[in-house]
């Protein structure tokens, strides 16, 4: 065995010994709750491992000690800001503290340092799921200070658009309360001197005033849903079908005064829709007296889609997607995508609803094997059974190519080399020159 060879091979065992020992991992198996006891005592002697301190932070998670678990695991993410594994259960305990800021922040750090594919989607979808979870949590914060909220001023200059009620008989165009109230939600957002805010807040504070359409439908509703976002206005309108037209009217409610102008006014056919729409915002904008500047009134007459089948569709995703049927939801977003794949509001919302969906059926343990899963990867404790049976296959494929296997010296099929009777009876394999091959597979424990 040359000199060089075995460096390697002692190399190799050396990464091995390492691997086995575990002495760079988290070990996940390890940070149980009835390990605490001797996690704590072993972070007493080494306070700045970084690797103890994320499992006694797991096993504390585990446990339901969440204090516990946010101390040790925040200060092992800031001792070590390329742990993961630590980003990922701060994350879940944030979560179940309600401490979504931190959840996010925690999430979208493990996202820059993850090296498994199938965590990172699992932090995509709890993101997703954690921004829907921020809005409900809040609306029962401010349903809990209702009393406070009501003496407290509102955002200057602040618009909430409020679902838009449906009178008429056609269920196809029924879903246009949110898709129109999203068209004029995102026509207002393009001028610079108001704040809108997003649907999915509005839609979270009437969940939890558990409002019907009806119970939407009347003034005093508005206001109070305005003093609960602390918007200083809320845009409140309807939508009438009458055969084959649509009249729209909505109306600007003064939250801190009550008062409800004449409405905004615009009728016509439901094919021309989108046009419609901009014939009411732009009577909108004169209400709240706002005067457009040339980029803003070119960019609210854009339309998102010119495909009103596309729209309804995702007219329907989002109506799917209030009611938490993430799957369905999903499902009208892509048809919505294909009628019109330059529509980027239902592709968005496709990702979205199928993040919403894997995040809402996913379960601690779920994400237990995949931070198991990466914890083999940053340890350095080889490739899975899977993996290292491909091995195995590809080295026994290399020295014995099956049938029609491509030659790799000439890059054809070449077919095998016949037996040379002559050499096998000299009691050599081969008379002649010959390439020799000598495969080595090294399998982790």
């Amino acid at each position: 065995m040359s000199s060089s060879f075995r460096g390697w091979m002692y190399g190799s065992m050396l990464v091995l010994a390492g691997g086995c020992a575990g002495g760079g991992a988290l070990r996940l198996s390890e940070a149980t709750p009835e390990a605490i006891p001797a996690l704590e005592a072993e972070r007493a002697q080494n306070p700045a491992d970084t690797r103890v301190l994320a499992r006694l932070g797991v096993a504390y998670f585990r446990a339901q000690q969440y204090d516990s678990a946010r101390a040790v695991l925040d200060s092992a993410w800031a001792r070590d800001p390329q742990n993961g594994l630590a980003a990922v259960y701060l994350g879940m305990t944030a979560e179940a503290q309600g401490d979504f800021p931190v959840a996010r922040q925690a999430y979208e750090r493990y996202l820059t340092v993850s090296r498994s594919r199938d965590l990172r989607g699992t932090a995509r979808s709890r993101l997703a799921l954690l921004g829907r979870r921020q809005l409900e949590f809040e609306a029962r914060q401010a349903l809990a200070a209702e009393a406070t909220l009501i003496q407290t001023p509102p955002e200057p200059n602040t618009v909430a658009v409020m679902p838009f009620a449906y009178t008429g008989t056609n269920e196809d165009v029924r879903p246009l309360t949110r898709g129109f109230a999203q068209l004029v939600i995102t026509d207002l957002a393009h001028s610079r001197q108001v704040t809108v805010l997003e649907r999915e807040r509005m839609q979270a504070m009437l969940d939890e005033m558990q409002l019907t359409e009806q119970g939407r439908a009347t003034p005093e509703s508005a206001v109070r849903s305005g003093r609960l976002l602390r918007a200083a206005r809320v845009v409140q309108g309807s939508l009438v079908d009458i055969g084959d037209n649509l009249n729209a009217t909505a109306a600007v409610v003064d939250v801190a005064t009550a008062v409800v102008p004449t409405p905004a006014q615009a009728s016509d056919q439901l094919s021309r829709l989108f046009d419609l729409e901009k014939q009411l915002v732009m009577q909108i904008f004169e209400g709240l007296g706002i005067q457009l500047t040339d980029a803003e009134r070119e960019a609210v007459n854009q339309r998102p889609t010119q495909n009103l089948q596309a729209f309804l569709a995702y007219s329907r995703g989002l109506e799917a997607g209030d009611r938490g049927d993430f799957q369905n939801a999903a499902q009208f977003f892509s048809q919505a995508a294909r009628l019109d794949p330059s529509f980027q509001a239902a592709q968005q919302g496709q990702q979205q609803s199928t993040d919403l969906q894997a995040a809402s059926q996913q379960t601690v343990a779920d994400v237990d094997v995949q931070a198991a899963q990466e914890e083999r990867v940053e340890s350095g404790a080889g490739p899975t059974t899977e993996t290292r049976q491909d091995a195995l296959t590809n080295a026994m494929n290399s020295v014995n190519p099956p049938s029609g296997a491509v030659n790799p010296q000439t890059g054809t099929n070449d077919p095998p080399a016949p037996k040379d009777t002559q050499a096998e009876s000299g009691g050599v394999d081969r008379i002649g020159p010959s390439l020799g091959r000598f495969i080595l597979v090294i399998v982790r424990p």
